[in-house]
């Protein structure tokens, strides 16, 4: 979602990147409408279940229609903001919302894409396999590991146009360290890139989502492009996630799901991995199940790969229809979540993604945000009037730019329309997913240093900006 007229964001990208934004941009535009319409405290025992606890003859719960909500009992203000909020029902609403601070958690957008790095070991493990059914397994473990930390309820900060943010990649046992840069690369759509490197893979994402209100439900679609290459083997590996949507927006207590086939395929050598994403069930049956198999160029199911996406995946050999026989390995385990934490983040975001060490980093670093600083030091006044000033810097820098007849360029990241001849059928076509891709990692003369203790500096030194010296 995206401030209105202001610092536009697409929390909605799944995973590290694509995931990860999806489910942000849902539970905040649930809790702007909820809180508006003064059903804040409404529960909802059972979201699968209808009215009166009975079902449609199709197996479907007797909801109400999304759009034919009561309103018997609301303030005419709240009717008057539910005749607003209906003009937006089957529009993409990433851009018509504006989200105060007290809704929002003390990172940036493009931090909460690179929130899948925090398992990025696992796609160590699948570039140094030797079998091509269980490196296309640990790949998968990557790919569904980022949904551990997806549900979360408070809404990033929206990436100012050229912010970025920078992760140092531990190699650990597996091997040597790795890097890590995102960029916002548009204001309208918003757009984020991000790219990894490491002496064993590469890993390219570009998030430019969609969504549809429903009314009391909003769809997210995870429009993007991830690619990932193995580097000893020269394979190319392309992944589509699936689709979340957000029940019970305007009444009720909001619950997540997602949905549908995540899809890896190697482009080198034709082997594919499909996992369903099982949808939750009556009484929650089947809620975050994942399951589906490895299968070979000629489409022999060769793996079994199951689990929960919020806990754990591995893979068991399989007969010929793909069904299980012999162990489970387990590939992935989310890690133990921080016990208290308000915003219910994980030790990655407090170690990795809202800390550093000291020493070079870019000045457009999400970390430098002086609204995302103050929110952390839980100075809530302080970061809304921050984000009121970044929003308008850059209205006037968009201005500026009009005037002056200039555009603007990401420095990390550059338009490749050659891209669009090496797109699969499964893959968003460049029209609706534009082919950005990685220029170069920043050199030392480009970047500052900063002190380990940055947060009391951070709204003399936090600059995305094309024109640094406009007052």
């Amino acid at each position: 979602m995206a401030d209105k007229d202001g610092a536009q964001g697409g929390e909605d990208q799944a995973a590290g990147g694509w995931g990860s934004w999806g489910w942000n941009m849902v539970e905040s535009v649930g809790k702007t409408l909820t809180t508006a319409m003064g059903y804040e405290d409404m529960e909802v025992v059972d979201p699968n279940a209808g009215e009166d606890g009975t079902q449609n003859a199709n197996g479907t719960a007797n909801w109400k229609n999304d759009t034919s909500l009561d309103r018997r009992g609301m303030s005419e203000e709240s009717k008057s903001f539910w005749g607003k909020i209906s003009q937006m029902i089957g529009a993409d609403v990433t851009s018509m919302l504006s989200v105060p601070v007290f809704l929002m958690e003390p990172t940036s957008v493009l931090q909460k894409m690179s929130e899948i790095m925090e398992y990025h070991l696992l796609l160590t493990r699948a570039a140094k396999a030797t079998e091509d059914a269980e490196k296309m397994a640990w790949t998968a473990a990557f790919a569904v590991s980022v949904y551990a930390s997806a549900e979360r309820t408070w809404k990033p900060f929206n990436p100012v146009l050229g912010e970025t943010f920078q992760l140092k990649l531990d190699g650990g046992e597996e091997g040597e360290d790795g890097e890590y840069l995102a960029e916002q690369v548009s204001h309208h759509p918003p757009i984020g890139a991000a790219h990894a490197e490491t002496p064993y893979w590469t890993y390219d994402i570009v998030s430019c989502p969609k969504t549809k209100f429903l009314g009391n439900s909003l769809e997210v679609y995870p429009v993007g492009r991830t690619r990932i290459k193995f580097k000893s083997s020269d394979e190319e590996l392309s992944l589509v996630p699936p689709t979340s949507k957000a029940y019970n927006l305007v009444l009720g207590k909001i619950w997540v799901d997602t949905y549908g086939e995540l899809v890896i395929e190697n482009h080198t050598n034709g082997w594919k991995t499909v996992l369903e994403f099982v949808p939750c069930g009556y009484f929650g049956a089947g809620r975050y199940v994942v399951k589906g198999n490895v299968t070979d160029a000629e489409g022999n199911p060769r793996l079994y790969v199951d689990g929960k996406w919020n806990d754990n995946l591995g893979f068991s050999q399989c007969d010929k229809s793909g069904a299980p026989v012999g162990d489970r390995t387990e590939m992935w385990k989310a890690s133990k979540k921080p016990e208290g934490d308000a915003y219910g983040m994980t030790s990655f975001v407090h170690t990795h993604l809202n800390a550093w060490k000291g020493g070079p980093l870019l000045k457009s670093d999400s970390r430098l945000r002086p609204d995302r600083c103050a929110l952390e030091l839980e100075k809530s006044g302080e970061a809304q009037t921050h984000k009121h000033q970044l929003e308008e810097r850059q209205r006037a820098e968009k201005k500026k730019r009009t005037e002056d007849g200039n555009e603007w360029s990401p420095r990390w990241f550059r338009l490749d329309d050659e891209l669009q001849s090496s797109l699969r059928d499964h893959e968003y076509t460049t029209e609706d997913c534009p082919p950005w891709v990685f220029k170069k990692f920043p050199e030392a003369g480009e970047l500052a240093q900063v002190e380990a203790e940055y947060h009391d500096k951070a709204a003399e030194t936090f600059s995305p900006w094309q024109y640094p010296d406009m007052e």
